[in-house]
Parts: C-alpha cells; sequence; structure tokens
C-alpha cells in the first residue's frame, strides 16, 4: 500500500482545506479558480484518501453531460489512483464509469446530470456516498437541480462532503457566483489561481 504523504502530491494552496477536511469542519467545499489551478487534482487525490480512510464510504460524481464523464472526472481519479501508487488495487468499468477498490469493494460513480433515471437508479452493495462531487459547477441548470441531486445520493447519511469545482462565471449574476456569496457555517469556498503541481 502506498505510504505517499498527500502533502508532497498537492499544491500548498490547498494544505489548509485538506485538514479542514479531515476534521470534517464542513460539509460543503466550493472550489473556483481557473485552468491550472489544480482544483480537480486536489479533490480527487482527497477523495481517493477519504475512501482509504473509511472501508464504509463510496464516491458519486457527476458532470452535466454525461458523454463529457470518460475525458474529464473518470479520467482524473485514474490520475489520482496513479500519483498515489495504488493503480493495482483498483480496477475500472466502462459501462457504466466506475472504479472500484479491489480489498473492500467501494465504488466511485460517475453519472451526468442529463439522464435524471440513471441518477435515481444508483445502488451501493454496501456503505454509503460520503463524498459527491460536482465537476464544472457552472454548466449545471442551477443550484435547485444539484440540490435534487444531492438530497437522492445522500438521504440518510449522517457525514458526507460535497465538492463543487467551477471556472468563476463572468457574470456576478451568474447562479454560481450567487450561491457561492451566501454565508453558511457548513460550507467552505476556496479561490485558486494557477498553481504549479507537485
Amino acid at each position: 500500500m502506498s505510504n505517499i504523504c498527500i502533502y508532497d502530491l498537492i499544491a500548498c494552496a490547498f494544505w489548509d482545506v485538506y485538514d479542514d477536511i479531515k476534521a470534517a469542519r464542513h460539509a460543503e467545499y466550493w472550489f473556483k479558480g481557473g485552468r491550472g489551478s489544480t482544483k480537480s487534482s486536489f479533490i480527487s487525490i482527497a477523495i481517493i484518501r477519504g475512501l482509504l480512510a473509511n472501508p464504509d464510504a463510496n464516491a458519486l460524481i457527476y458532470r452535466r453531460v454525461g458523454n463529457t464523464v470518460k475525458d474529464s472526472v473518470f479520467s482524473q481519479m485514474l490520475w489520482a489512483i496513479d500519483r498515489l501508487e495504488l493503480t493495482p488495487w483498483f480496477k475500472c468499468k466502462v459501462s457504466p464509469f466506475e472504479i472500484i477498490y479491489k480489498p473492500t469493494d467501494q465504488r466511485i460513480m460517475f453519472r451526468g446530470a442529463d439522464d435524471p433515471m440513471k441518477s435515481k437508479s444508483i445502488k451501493l452493495q454496501h456503505g454509503y456516498f460520503e463524498y459527491l462531487w460536482f465537476e464544472e459547477l457552472a454548466e449545471f441548470q442551477g443550484m435547485d437541480a444539484v440540490r435534487t441531486i444531492k438530497q437522492s445520493a445522500l438521504r440518510g447519511v449522517d457525514r458526507a462532503y460535497t465538492f463543487y469545482s467551477y471556472n468563476p462565471p463572468k457574470s456576478a449574476q451568474n447562479w454560481v457566483n450567487a450561491e457561492a456569496l451566501k454565508v453558511r457555517s457548513d460550507r467552505l469556498v476556496h479561490h485558486s489561481t494557477y498553481l504549479d503541481v507537485p
């Protein structure tokens, strides 16, 4: 099993956020930043390490459109597994896209929000979804659509973490920018710029 220190793999701008997640200080983490900000790299590594820390945890990852999953979040999670030197411990499926941690049968599932029926039919053999990630949040139709998915995925779960990652839309009136400005005790908003990948 990998003994790599996660702080060697993530940009220092995310060290405090990782500590915050480990301490379970918030339930929602909003990551805004442009390309090169390494926000997706950080989230993918944090999810893998979180699954390894809790054998009952699973992850569910969303893009607005299902046919963008393969070349974005699915590839990103494979990258994180490789960086953590854990590739032999995982197996992949592509129909539907899924990554399985072989020792415990934990799942990382991928879905598109454009197919509501597939979201409703998600079943886990054991455990629960502790991690939920909405990538490219600004592409989603609005916070109501996101909440509907979230309520379905996290129903009956006592502790879970939702990650939202997005490039800040130019318009201040955009629903993502407006939502991120709302102050909530269970929410942390992190803004990153171009960062060098370790």
